[in-house]
């Protein structure tokens, strides 16, 4: 039992040299690689001109190729890396990593697209159901004729 929590002892204080040894900038970079929130790769620049290969067949593939090495996905990570640094402080952003390197983490990152299109899909079932419901009662009490009725009725004229 001793033996066990030595072992976790040193495996903490290693991850903690570990942390503790890359900048801020670094640690970011290794969070959003870990959590899938945003995805670093040189293959969005290919892609990228690849779409407008696609959409402008017209042009020549000299001019995608001197365009090519100025389309620079750098700039947009380290804008990204940026955003991260102004809303987490250094220890929230190495207790994020601890957290996306367990098991629960990892659990999350491999469930996370499908979350999202569930929520989207619950979002607009909501959304449409509100409607319904708003448009269906605004209907049973007269309110939603053909015309409608103006939304300010003019004032009775007076007579003289």
């Amino acid at each position: 039992m001793i033996k066990m929590k030595k072992i976790i002892f040193l495996c903490c204080m290693l991850v903690g040299v570990v942390f503790h040894s890359q900048s801020k900038q670094e640690k970011v970079r290794t969070l959003i690689s870990l959590s899938g929130a945003f995805k670093l790769s040189k293959d969005v620049e290919k892609d990228v001109i690849s779409r407008y290969k696609h959409k402008y067949t017209n042009v020549p593939d000299h001019v995608w190729t001197s365009l090519e090495p100025r389309i620079n996905i750098d700039n947009l990570i380290n804008d990204v890396i940026n955003i991260y640094e102004s809303k987490f402080t250094e220890k929230e952003i190495e207790e994020l990593l601890v957290f996306y390197k367990s098991d629960l983490g990892k659990k999350l990152i491999q469930n996370s697209p499908a979350i999202m299109t569930e929520i989207q899909t619950a979002t607009s079932n909501w959304g449409m159901n509100v409607n319904n419901l708003i448009n269906n009662d605004l209907e049973a009490k007269g309110y939603l004729t053909s015309p409608p009725p103006p939304a300010n009725p003019p004032a009775p004229m007076r007579s003289n």
